[in-house]
C-alpha cells in the first residue's frame, strides 16, 4: 500500500478484493487522514477475510462447506451481508442471485477444460440456485441443499465503495474519491476543480475513454462482458451469467455504466442491464429514481434522458 500527499490530496493506493484500488481525499489534519486509512483498510481486510470465496478459511467458504448438513453461526454484523443479499435479489428481480456460485463454478471449469457444459450439468446447477431457500436470521445461516453455495461478487466491491465513503463522512471528510477497481463514488470536489471527473472506458477500444462524467455525491459502477470473458472452443463467453438460462448473457450490450446515489444500486442496475439487454435495461434504469446510465453496444451508444447533466466535453 502506498500513501502520499499530492496537490492537497492524500492518496492511498493498494490492492484489495482482487483489484487495484485508489482513494483520494482531503483532510483537515494528518491525524484524521491516518484514522481514515486505518478504518477503511482495516474494514476492507476483515471484509475480504470473511467473505471472499477464494479464501478457504473465510466464513463464506465455511457456510458453503456446510450446505445440506448444518447451519453456521454468524454475528449481527455478518447478518448485514445477508440483508444485502436479500436486497440485491429483490432489486434485481432475482437476476442477481447470491446462490449462483454453482453456475459460475460450472462455467469456470468449462473454460479451463475448453468444453461447453452439458444441458444436464446446467440444469443441475440451476436447481441449486434459489436465494429464497436460504434459511437465515437469529445468528445463523443454513443452505438446505448439498451443493448450494453463496457468493457476493455481484455486489461486494460496490458495497465496499459505499462503506469507505461512509467512513469518510463519519470523520468529517467532505472531499473524497473512492475507486475500487473502477467501481467509484465521490464526495465534494478535488482541489483543482468543482467536481471529480471520472472516465468511462471505451468498450471497443482498450485504454481509451469514451465518456468523462462529473461525479459528486454519486456512485458509478460499470458492468460488462466486453473485456471479461471465457474462451471455449474458440468462442468468447462473457463472465456475467443469466441464471434463467444458465448460460452467459448474450446480447449486443458490451458495457453498462450506471450513476446512482450509491455505488451498490449502480452496480445492481448495470449488471441487470448486461443480462436483459440495452432496451429493457435502459427502460429499467429510467424507471429508477436518481439513476442515469451510458450503455455501449457493438454498434451504438445509448444513454438515459438525464445523463447529459454529468457528461463533460472531450
Amino acid at each position: 500500500m502506498n500513501t502520499n500527499l499530492t496537490g492537497g490530496l492524500f492518496k492511498l493506493k493498494f490492492k484489495a478484493l482482487g483489484t487495484v484500488c485508489e482513494v483520494q481525499f482531503r483532510s483537515v489534519s494528518v491525524e484524521i487522514a491516518k484514522e481514515f486509512r486505518k478504518l477503511g483498510l482495516g474494514w476492507l481486510r476483515d471484509f475480504e477475510e470473511k467473505w471472499s470465496r477464494f479464501k478457504p478459511t473465510s466464513l463464506l467458504c465455511q457456510i458453503n462447506a456446510e450446505a445440506g448438513r448444518s447451519g453456521v453461526e454468524i454475528s449481527k454484523a455478518d447478518e448485514e451481508i445477508l440483508r444485502l443479499c436479500e436486497h440485491t435479489f429483490q432489486i434485481s428481480g432475482g437476476l442477481n442471485d447470491p446462490t449462483s456460485l454453482p453456475l459460475t463454478s460450472l462455467w469456470d471449469r468449462a473454460g479451463r477444460e475448453d468444453r461447453l457444459p452439458s444441458s444436464e450439468e446446467i440444469e443441475a446447477a440451476k436447481n441449486l440456485i434459489s436465494w429464497p431457500m436460504v434459511e437465515w436470521g437469529d445468528g445463523r445461516v443454513f443452505l438446505p441443499e448439498n451443493g448450494m453455495a453463496l457468493e457476493i461478487g455481484g455486489f461486494g466491491k460496490e458495497y465496499a465503495v459505499d462503506r469507505l465513503i461512509g467512513f469518510a463522512k463519519r470523520l468529517g471528510i467532505v472531499d473524497c474519491l473512492v475507486d475500487l477497481g473502477r467501481d467509484v463514488s465521490a464526495l465534494g470536489q478535488p482541489p483543482n476543480g468543482p467536481v471529480w471527473v471520472v472516465g468511462i472506458e471505451d468498450a471497443k477500444e482498450e485504454d481509451a475513454v469514451a465518456f468523462r462524467l462529473a461525479v459528486s455525491g454519486k456512485g458509478l459502477a460499470t458492468s460488462g462482458n466486453g473485456r471479461r470473458y471465457r474462451m471455449i472452443k474458440g468462442k468468447k463467453f462473457g463472465h456475467i451469467i443469466d441464471p434463467r438460462s444458465g448460460w452467459p448473457a448474450e446480447n449486443d450490450l458490451l458495457t453498462a455504466s450506471c450513476l446512482a446515489d450509491d455505488c451498490l444500486t449502480a452496480g445492481i442496475l448495470s449488471t441487470n442491464a448486461c443480462i436483459i439487454g440495452e432496451k429493457e435495461g435502459l427502460e429499467n434504469i429510467e424507471r429508477s429514481f436518481g439513476v442515469d446510465a451510458v450503455l455501449q453496444t457493438t454498434n451504438n451508444n445509448f444513454h438515459s434522458s438525464n445523463i447529459h447533466r454529468y457528461v463533460l466535453g472531450s
